[in-house]
């Protein structure tokens, strides 16, 4: 049987960059300058159970900004040298300010920008949800399969705007 839309994407995101990028993750964030302040060197993988996302984290959760970036990563893909950088952020848990490195995956906005042209594509907000989750299933199914990338990562699915950085903070 195929693999469903939302599968295709998630094992879209991790061929085309978590499995270049979470090897690496826990090494660039010790010896960055963010080393000291992130306890959790893995980076968070966070899905909005939605499928809608806004552009920064900050513009999701107030608590949250965006102190730094890591060192790119720069790796050779199709004939191009291509850099893989990760975002830091910085938010206070329990009285204490603490940072972390998190991505959320682009490519759902394909199952948004589906439904916006429903006319095309026959794509429902139903159809949306129900891919998404099968996205976040997909992916997580596909990382325990890497036994290499075991404890690179957290995916965090969080339901509205609010509740995200309750999310992630549960694993801080």
């Amino acid at each position: 049987m195929p693999i469903s839309l939302g599968e295709a994407l998630a094992y879209n995101y991790f061929a085309g960059y978590l499995n270049l990028v979470l090897s690496s993750v826990a090494d660039r964030i010790s010896s960055s300058k963010y080393g000291q302040s992130t306890t959790n060197k893995k980076l968070f993988i966070l899905i909005p159970a939605n499928g809608e996302m806004s552009g920064k984290l900050q513009d999701v959760d107030k608590s949250i900004r965006q102190v730094g970036t890591l060192a790119p990563l720069m790796i050779d893909r199709a004939g191009f040298k291509r850099k893989y950088p990760n975002n830091v952020y910085g938010s206070v848990h329990n009285e204490k300010e603490v940072t972390f490195v998190a991505d959320m995956p682009a490519n759902l906005l394909t199952l948004r920008d589906m439904t916006e042209d429903f006319e095309l594509t026959g794509f429902t907000e139903q159809d949306k949800l129900h891919e998404v989750q099968k996205y976040a299933a997909f992916l997580k199914k596909i990382l325990e399969r890497q036994s290499h990338l075991a404890g690179t990562y957290e995916i965090v699915v969080y339901n509205g705007d609010a509740a995200m950085m309750d999310a992630v903070q549960h694993f801080l």
